[in-house]
């Protein structure tokens, strides 16, 4: 029988000393520093009000802590050790592929690296089962944290299609700190006795060791890590809960097949290539399949033919007290019908302060009417979807290159000086 609630003990003590460790409120700050930055751009774009930054980066802190802490129950029955996977090797090999694509910083991509040259030419020591193992535990806890929390703080952008089409949608930029409790495993002498060892069944681990060496038992030590989870994304054909919940599950499925892939290459090495080989290519397929859906399929969020469709409203906005969500359609003002966003401005001008709106609810797919107080004209509350005639709007295009950059700026300047 497995011993959870002994190991659960264990992990929660673990876990805790994490929550007062400096390097995680660290990534805490730099979380909160990125969340900043992505507000300050969305305030450039539409000059909008700011919001409040602290229930975001406390909302990321929060999922990060639960993401966590069942990352760390899934490393555990799984038995990854940070012994077999090579840590440094991982971030210097991200990074070094952050270089070339932003991003390619993900384990993904490294740990399939990694795999590949331990099975082609036996470097670096690492366990190709363990690292891909470690890869789709990573990716659940991801899907779980996007499922449950991608689509808050979704951030309003207007795009231009493939076909000149300017429409709304939402960047989707997600941070969580993520502390996590993980194995560390090496091997001690038959005849020593550790105290407060815990037996563990046959079956454990899924993922079996394959670097130790020596005569004697494997000991396994529980040691607290501190990472961090990103997410970014970009929806037009759908609202941002929907299209993070289509994210999610592709990305638990993929996540599930690493998993069962690592699993037969800890019994069987020569499913290891596969383990290594859909690693890296399956994330990229994922992420080519959703960008064609986005930039190919029907824009959800363009100018109806009647009425003016909300692809934004503020937290504390009257619209967002009276219920009007994104997606929702303003159909009249005091019973004036409006067309564009130029006539509900115009109208808003002259409606005072009690103001009784009709919209259509994209939720109940059924017309309702709020009533609204306040000048709606000096503070509007929200962003329309971009009109007919809109100009402004942001390029999607691949992933940026730091490398590419910092080459075109070293050419610039040998151009400049040779000029001279």
């Amino acid at each position: 029988m497995f011993p959870f609630y002994t190991l659960l003990v264990l992990m929660i003590q673990s876990f805790l000393s994490l929550l007062f460790n400096w390097l995680f409120w660290a990534i805490v700050l730099l979380i909160a520093m990125m969340y900043k930055r992505i507000a300050q751009t969305s305030r450039r774009l539409f000059d909008i009000p700011a919001e409040p930054l602290w229930p975001s980066v406390l909302m990321a802190t929060v999922f990060g802590i639960i993401g966590g802490f069942i990352g760390s129950i899934l490393l555990t029955i799984a038995g990854i050790s940070v012994f077999e996977i090579g840590i440094s090797y991982l971030w210097i090999t991200a990074v070094a592929l952050m270089l070339v694509q932003q991003r390619f910083l993900c384990f993904a991509y490294a740990g399939g690296l990694l795999s590949l040259s331990r099975l082609i030419f036996g470097f670096p020591d690492v366990s190709v089962a363990q690292v891909m193992g470690l890869v789709a535990i990573l990716h659940m806890v991801e899907a779980v944290l996007i499922l449950f929390s991608g689509y808050q703080e979704a951030v309003p952008v207007y795009v231009r299609t493939k076909e000149g089409q300017i429409v709304g949608g939402y960047n989707l930029q997600k941070f969580w700190p993520l502390p996590l409790v993980a194995l560390a495993a090496w091997i001690v002498p038959s005849n020593e006795v550790i105290q407060g060892a815990v037996a563990m069944p046959d079956w454990w681990p899924l993922i079996k060791t394959e670097l130790l060496s020596g005569q004697g038992e494997t000991l396994y030590m529980m040691m607290p890590v501190v990472a961090a989870l990103g997410y970014g994304d970009i929806a037009l054909t759908a609202l941002p809960r929907y299209k993070t919940r289509r994210a999610a599950l592709e990305l638990g499925g993929y996540s599930i097949i690493l998993f069962l892939l690592a699993v037969a290459a800890s019994n069987a090495p020569q499913v290891a290539i596969l383990a290594a080989l859909f690693g890296p290519l399956g994330h990229e397929l994922l992420i080519f399949t959703g960008q064609r859906r986005e930039m190919g399929g029907k824009p959800v969020f363009v100018q109806p033919e009647h009425g003016v469709m909300v692809l934004h409203v503020l937290r504390n906005s009257p619209l967002k007290k009276a219920g009007i969500r994104n997606g929702d359609i303003i159909l009249s003002v005091n019973g004036s019908t409006v067309d564009d966003s130029y006539e509900l401005r115009t109208v808003l001008l002259e409606a005072g302060e009690e103001i009784e709106l009709e919209y259509w609810d994209s939720n109940t797919k059924k017309a309702r009417c709020a009533v609204l107080t306040g000048n709606m004209w000096e503070n509007p509350g929200f962003l329309p979807v971009p009109g007919r005639y809109e100009s402004s709007f942001i390029e999607v295009s691949g992933s940026a290159s730091l490398l590419q950059r910092w080459l075109r700026q070293l050419r610039r300047k040998i151009q400049g000086r040779w000029g001279k």
